[in-house]
């Protein structure tokens, strides 16, 4: 009965792949990104594979991969079911578990890549490794050795949610994410960091003809922008390369330097958290971030005022 059990949990798994699941464990999609292109996908009433091409998500080689693997779980999952009913009749269902028949990995298996190894494609333009993928972590540290206040209503905060709803169509040329999502997670907010910092600083009023206008990233790489669409645009990148909205904020800081405020965005990596500065090429542990003082910090979960 425990065999059986086994084969009926691995079958009914191997027959629930779809698409979009199997794109989200693969780590070539976010769950944002999947409930936004199914979203569309209801709108429009074309499949998803049309949708995620149109909304830039992936790749058509990354479709094209993923149904061939999808095909192959439906065939297992058919195979599975004969497997089962043959050894059954036969009454050798304990001798065939496959759990005996894996081999392990110190004898030359591959318990862990085989699924990701299997979905693999050279000749596809985007390759995003599960190692990309960064999860909340389940605490944040005091942003520039303040004490945090925090709270989930973002109402109040019309210019930044006006931008979050924005953000939920944004489109990012091919071009500017191929080369930044087979990077892990360090090198990724780095090579951001640097690629968004080589568009022209220019202040609203110049600019929009405004004394506070937060660009949307089109806007930005169109038109170049301040220190709040420098971070806006980070933002929306990393989230479009899989860095989870829980890991970032917008720091909105006094420049005790300069005498004047300033918006940076923060990631938490695994390795600290990250500032991340159109006034700095290279991203800083902010640690070693000692002129800014924190007012704010905000990101599409909660904001927090900074006590000193």
């Amino acid at each position: 009965m425990n065999n059986m059990g086994f084969f009926s949990t691995l079958r009914s798994r191997f027959e629930r792949n779809r698409l979009g699941e199997l794109l989200v464990q693969r780590g070539k999609l976010t769950p944002d990104q999947l409930k936004l292109a199914l979203k569309r996908q209801k709108e429009t009433q074309t499949n998803l594979g049309t949708v995620l091409r149109e909304l830039n998500f992936i790749s058509a080689g990354q479709i094209r991969t993923t149904l061939v693997e999808q095909a192959g779980y439906r065939t297992l999952a058919a195979g599975f079911a004969l497997f089962v009913s043959v050894t059954a009749m036969a009454g050798g269902i304990a001798k065939a578990s496959p759990l005996n028949s894996v081999k392990p990995a110190a004898q030359g298996g591959d318990t862990q890549g085989m699924v990701y190894k299997a979905a693999y494609n050279p000749n596809a333009k985007i390759i995003t490794p599960p190692s990309a993928i960064q999860k909340a972590p389940m605490a944040y540290p005091d942003l520039f050795g303040s004490r945090e206040v925090g709270s989930k209503d973002i109402t109040a905060f019309k210019k930044w949610t006006e931008i979050l709803v924005k953000l939920e169509d944004v489109s990012f040329k091919p071009s500017q994410l191929e080369q930044f999502f087979a990077l892990p997670v360090a090198a990724k907010v780095a090579a951001v960091n640097e690629y968004v910092n080589k568009i022209t600083y220019i202040e609203d009023k110049d600019n929009y003809g405004q004394n506070d206008y937060w660009a949307t990233p089109e806007e930005f790489f169109a038109r170049g922008g301040d220190c709040e669409d420098f971070a806006i645009a980070k933002y929306a990148l990393l989230k479009k390369l899989g860095i989870t909205e829980d890991r970032m904020r917008l720091a909105i800081v006094q420049d005790t330097v300069k005498n004047i405020p300033h918006a940076v965005l923060i990631v938490y990596t695994d390795d600290g958290a990250m500032v991340l500065d159109n006034q700095s090429r290279q991203t800083k542990q902010m640690a070693d971030v000692t002129r800014y003082k924190p007012i704010y910090s905000i990101n599409s979960n909660g904001w927090w005022r900074h006590l000193t």
